[in-house]
């Protein structure tokens, strides 16, 4: 039989004893710019934020640290947890010396994973905590392929997708702890799933002759203000609704791009942009390669 088949397979219903069925999971789990970096006394890092959560773990010595409003020293083991878009910078070495750290970006585009993950809110994990005693033994492990980095291309990126699956089943397992404890607000909970199912299934179907994102229509299809509507949502997975629809529409792009018997106008048509040009355009934006590049690099 085809597995890839479009006819629905037998339930088998009619012998059945007893059964259930899992939700189903589709996620995407990045790491980006790892890296190890040891710096002396005169060293800091400038105030930024990026759309990725970040984990940071010093290996040697202390930093201190400003994420949003708090300081903190981060002493050697601990761990720095930053959301996403949240501001920080590093104010340097706390001590006359060095200090060596080891920092990891993660790019999550499942909404709800995402939500799930924005609420850990503790920054600070220091050395001995659960986050910091499940996470350090993988980042150790990612620190020293850094260090060393003497295998071959294709070996250094298969360790690093296998510490990337080390990492989300930690996180998993974190959360697996701490689900009882999360404090959620079912009736904003509520509000951001139907945004983020409206915004997926408006980037799955926007066509030509509507092919304008309007958190305004949405917000008055659900009987709230758009001002309300962002609020929540960005509460809820840390990025405003134009941007998670940009991340759904690049997920998108990049499993139809896999796919060769798909024209890379077609692709462009169906995710809504008037022409080719644009598409190409809004795709090197996201990514810094060309549709075609892409593709080149996907078979």
């Amino acid at each position: 039989m085809d597995i890839f088949s479009q006819e629905p397979l037998p339930l088998g219903l009619e012998n059945a004893v007893n059964g259930g069925m899992l939700p189903d999971v589709q996620t995407s789990f990045r790491i980006f710019a790892a890296h190890i970096r040891k710096v002396n006394a005169q060293w800091s890092f400038p105030e930024h934020h990026h759309p990725m959560f970040e984990l940071n773990l010093v290996l040697e010595g202390s930093q201190q640290m400003r994420v949003g409003e708090q300081y903190f020293v981060q002493g050697q083991g601990d761990l720095i947890w930053i959301l996403p878009n949240e501001l920080h910078t590093s104010l340097g070495v706390v001590d006359v010396g060095s200090m060596e750290y080891v920092c990891v970006h993660l790019e999550v585009t499942d909404p709800w994973f995402r939500q799930q993950l924005s609420q850990i809110k503790q920054t600070l994990h220091p050395i001995g905590s659960k986050m910091e005693s499940v996470l350090r033994p993988i980042l150790t492990d990612l620190a020293q392929m850094a260090r060393t980095n003497t295998s071959s291309s294709l070996s250094l990126k298969l360790q690093t997708m296998h510490a990337s699956f080390r990492i989300f089943t930690a996180l998993s397992e974190i959360l697996l702890d701490e689900v009882d404890d999360v404090v959620q607000h079912p009736k904003d909970s509520s509000l951001a799933s139907q945004l983020a199912e409206r915004i997926e299934h408006q980037a799955l179907t926007t066509t030509e002759e509507q092919p304008t994102f309007g958190i305004t229509q949405i917000a008055k299809q659900l009987g709230y203000t758009p001002a309300h509507c962002n609020r929540v949502f960005h509460k809820a997975y840390g990025v405003s609704p134009r941007q998670y629809l940009s991340t759904i529409k690049l997920r998108q792009a990049k499993l139809m791009l896999m796919d060769p018997t798909l024209s890379i106008e077609y692709i462009a048509e169906k995710l809504g942009y008037k022409d080719l040009s644009q598409f190409s355009k809004q795709f090197k934006r996201w990514t810094n390669l060309s549709p075609t590049a892409y593709r080149h690099l996907s078979w």
